[in-house]
Order: structure tokens, then C-alpha cells, then sequence
């Protein structure tokens, strides 16, 4: 069974995307140690921007249904609107028949 990307797992991108950005600030300090301390300080002043405007906007989103979710069940909402105004015009074709 696939796994939603809203369960907040360790499947999720994010954490694919962090761990090759420390791999490769690490390959970059294995290189040259003053190369690797200016990627590992961009990589910081990075994150700290990141944790500012989750902090301060309120981004993370814990308690609320991600973006993909509120579509999935705006979707399903419009579905079953469909269907049930499809029954009912169902219903008023038959009993309307002579």
C-alpha cells in the first residue's frame, strides 16, 4: 500500500533533499576546509531563514489538512454531488413519465 506524502513520514522529499545537501557539503569540506566551511555556513544561514518563516508564518501545519488534501476531498465532495444530482434527475425523469 503506497504511502500518503500528508503522514509526515520519513519518505517525505524534504528529508531526501536535507540529507544530500549534508552529503554534499561534507564531500565539498572533504575537498577543501575552507570551501566546506563557507557551503556549511550558507547551508545554515539557509535553514535559519527556513526555521524563521515556519516560526513566524506558522507553516508547518500540524493541526490543518495540506493543500493536496483539502482538493482531494473537494473532489470527492464534487463527486458526490454529481452522482446525487444525477440520481435525482434520474428520479424526476421516471416519475414524471406518462
Amino acid at each position: 500500500m503506497a504511502v500518503s506524502p500528508d503522514d509526515g513520514s520519513y519518505l517525505d522529499p524534504k528529508w531526501f533533499v536535507i540529507g544530500f545537501a549534508f552529503a554534499a557539503v561534507a564531500l565539498i569540506l572533504h575537498y577543501d576546509l575552507r570551501l566546506g566551511i563557507a557551503a556549511g555556513a550558507l547551508l545554515g544561514v539557509i535553514a535559519a531563514l527556513w526555521l524563521y518563516f515556519v516560526l513566524r508564518f506558522g507553516l508547518l501545519g500540524g493541526d490543518r489538512p495540506s493543500e493536496r488534501r483539502m482538493m482531494l476531498d473537494r473532489f470527492r465532495q464534487q463527486l458526490s454531488n454529481r452522482s446525487s444530482a444525477a440520481d435525482q434527475a434520474d428520479d424526476g425523469d421516471s416519475g414524471s413519465g406518462a
